[in-house]
């Protein structure tokens, strides 16, 4: 039996990118596994434009802990299991008082494995995405923490851990996807990449069709380099890295203040 903690910067994230490990783990294993999530925000200003104003701040984050609670549940994962950090949806900044929060959170649950999004070589240059994935980095590298938990990055350019499901498992993803109602604006438009990257990723894994990628990184000195990427990779990385990625739409009092105190 094993603690498991999957990190996330928005209520919806782990979906699509951990769907089918998070499911297996929490209802098929036959270890019994505790499964843990922990949010870095609520993601209380996900909703397009200024029309949706009204609905954003705390409501919106109030709406969204139950989209997540409710998906949770689909893989038996108890709103008990739920943590939030409590920064705000597009504004986590990676900071010694962020690792420390979190080096704290995990001094308390002492995970034997952690999955995170990529902090390096990721796909998904957002913000919130890569700068969880470096403050809990940095927790491990930097010793804040008197233990190595084994670390996955999801939504990886650089994959050496590939897990396989079925093609009718795509009803499962469907399920949980189905419970973020207030996100479909914005599933709608990353879902249709979902297959060919799962189907990508299955190449790379014997007996399988469809397979969620991950990145294992090693801590140990005499494994570091297998941490090392391709240099397509590093190109890829580079590429993503100067492209502008998705902002949460703030309503303009908001906007106001966040520029006043120099957030934005």
């Amino acid at each position: 039996m094993a603690k498991i903690i999957f990190f996330q910067p928005h209520p919806d994230d782990l979906e699509i990118n951990c769907g089918h490990i998070i499911h297996y783990l929490a209802t098929k294993s036959k270890n019994k596994h505790i499964i843990k999530i922990a949010s870095t925000t609520k993601g209380e200003y996900g909703l397009p434009g200024a029309e949706y104003d009204k609905f954003k701040g705390d409501f919106l984050a109030k709406v969204r802990t139950r989209e997540l609670c409710n998906a949770q549940s689909i893989h038996g994962i108890p709103p008990e299991n739920i943590h939030f950090f409590g920064y705000v949806d597009g504004l986590v900044e990676f900071t010694r008082d962020f690792a420390n929060e979190v080096a704290e959170y995990l001094k308390k649950e002492k995970p034997d494995v952690i999955f995170a999004p990529e902090a390096i070589y990721t796909s998904y240059y957002h913000r919130d995405h890569v700068n969880t994935g470096k403050a809990i980095y940095y927790c491990i590298h930097n010793k804040l923490i008197d233990f190595t938990p084994i670390l996955y990055f999801y939504s990886t350019l650089s994959p050496n851990f590939f897990f396989g499901f079925k093609k009718e498992d795509f009803s499962l993803i469907d399920q949980l996807l189905a419970c973020h109602k207030t996100q479909f604006w914005l599933i709608n438009y990353v879902t249709w990449t979902y297959r060919p990257k799962t189907r990508l990723a299955g190449r790379k894994l014997s007996g399988w069709k469809y397979a969620e990628k991950y990145r294992r990184v090693y801590f140990h000195k005499n494994n570091r380099k297998l941490n090392k990427p391709s240099l397509i990779v590093q190109m890829l990385s580079h590429w993503y890295s100067s492209m502008p990625f998705f902002k949460a739409k703030y309503p303009q009092d908001v906007l106001a203040e966040l520029k006043e105190k120099g957030k934005i």
